[in-house]
């Protein structure tokens, strides 16, 4: 991995953007402002770039903490044309299936086309195949809504409307419902709570142009970017905090850092938990009084316990299908946990040492972070859980564990510091998506914020979106 850090010596006294954190909606602002020739800082707290699209390695084997694929990599999605216009090349592997869906009574693998999609849902639920055509038109339609500037007819319609009122408007079928449902989990919220208009950001992009896997893990995303970013002179100070914003009046005039440093900018972009941004780096009594309250009143996305194992080579996973597996057939979710199951290997030997294999698990978690105590009980318990899952598909799989590691919703906060550890940033509510969300623009004149906490929402190709989107109102301003 390449030492992207900055030399001290090499500090300015003064930038034209300086970018707090360097997940990937800031690693995407920074590169497109310092490809215009500006002088660009980021900094990161982490000793690597990505926030949650990072990797790491364990006696040779290479796991992704929290990213597991990409969506909308594509050349005319936003992650494809993002990529082309920034110069920057990455080998993906598309995954097909998309995704596989499993129920106690029914499982489904999603084709990589949508059109396939459609194809097989009409077969298997006959009876609503007018209503499926329908349903997946205006969906289409809803997604492309999604990224006009302008308050949008489709926006209006569906903006008071949760995923569950959107599917029950077009269909009776419960099996059906649950079907398009099955992958809430990547956008954190159950159907009958999650907007309809973020699922369908979520699962049009994913269903209209692929998930792919960055070949080598994803840091590789990660590091690609940070790299161009540095070609294009843009500099990054890693393993640094900001403990400070200086101000002046609705000005923000520079940071101050832990280890003592002033620095100062003309604009400033924070890509971290506005609760940080806005409660510690910043004197909340300077700040707009209904801003400080809005933030103060959202709710914090879910977090996750994550699983990872490295196994040997004498165990069979080919029956391991990639997907969502959910432990019960309710419709609302609300007594289901569910587990993301996937073994990268498949799509990327190199990960691991001599045809060893990796199998990295997502679980839901529904204990609330505030409420646990004892942390190390609680990452033992559901290593546990998450192991016993496994010996339902994987009968043998104790025998053959070389690695394991976990990560908690403490660990997600540890490095990252998302309030919680949420994995999404605000949750993707009704009431907290579109213009209910965070906007880029702040009551500070020259702040700006980009990432999972702002417009579209969570996923990569969102905060991709996000990113392009603030530095092209920097840059037009």
């Amino acid at each position: 991995m390449s030492n992207f850090s900055l030399n001290k010596s090499e500090m300015k006294p003064k930038y034209d953007v300086i970018v707090l954190g360097a997940g990937i909606a800031g690693l995407i602002c920074g590169t497109f402002i310092a490809k215009q020739g500006k002088k660009v800082l980021i900094i990161e707290q982490h000793s690597i770039p990505g926030g949650y699209c990072t990797s790491f390695k364990r006696k040779g084997f290479i796991f992704d903490s929290a990213v597991h694929h990409i969506g909308g990599c594509g050349k005319w999605s936003v992650v494809g044309r993002c990529l082309k216009e920034l110069d920057i090349n990455i080998n993906f592997q598309q995954l097909d299936p998309m995704d596989s869906i499993h129920f106690p009574s029914f499982s489904i693998d999603i084709p990589a086309e949508i059109d396939d999609y459609v194809d097989l849902l009409k077969e298997r639920f006959p009876s609503e195949k007018e209503q499926l055509a329908l349903f997946f038109k205006e969906f289409t339609r809803l997604y492309r809504a999604t990224f006009s500037t302008e308050k949008h007819k489709m926006l209006l319609k569906y903006q008071d409307l949760t995923f569950k009122e959107m599917l029950d408007n077009f269909f009776t079928d419960e099996q059906l419902k649950m079907t398009l449902s099955a992958q809430w989990g990547y956008i954190g919220s159950p159907p009958h709570e999650v907007s309809a208009i973020g699922m369908c950001q979520m699962l049009v992009n994913y269903l209209k142009d692929g998930a792919y896997f960055p070949v080598g893990g994803t840091q590789n995303f990660a590091d690609a970017i940070t790299q161009k970013f540095i070609d294009y002179g843009g500099q990054i100070m890693l393993s640094s905090s900001v403990d400070g914003m200086l101000t002046d009046g609705n000005i923000i005039k520079g940071v101050t850092t832990k280890k003592g440093e002033e620095i100062q900018a003309e604009i400033f972009v924070s890509n971290i938990d506005p609760k940080q941004t806005f409660f510690s780096l910043l004197d909340k009594n300077i700040v707009d009084d209904s801003y400080i309250r809005k933030i103060e009143n959202m709710k914090e996305s879910v977090s996750f316990f994550l699983l990872y194992l490295g196994l040997d080579n004498k165990i069979d996973l080919k029956g391991l299908k990639r997907g969502f597996y959910h432990t019960s057939n309710d419709l609302t979710f609300s007594d289901n946990d569910w587990f993301y199951i996937s073994v990268p290997t498949e799509v990327d030997p190199s990960l691991a040492p001599d045809n060893k294999q990796i199998i990295s698990v997502v679980v839901s978690s529904r204990e609330n972070y505030d409420d646990i105590d004892d942390w190390v009980a609680y990452k033992d318990k559901m290593k546990k859980h998450t192991i016993n899952y496994l010996e339902n598909f994987v009968p043998e799989i104790q025998d053959h564990i070389e690695v394991i590691d976990a990560a908690t919703p403490k660990t997600l906060y540890r490095y990252t510091l998302n309030s919680k550890g949420a994995a999404y940033g605000w949750a993707v509510t009704v009431d907290q998506t579109w213009s209910n969300r965070l906007s880029h623009t702040t009551p500070f004149k020259n702040l700006f914020l980009t990432g999972h906490w702002t417009n579209p929402g969570p996923g990569i190709c969102a905060v991709v979106s996000s990113g392009w989107r603030v530095a092209n109102m920097i840059l037009n301003n």
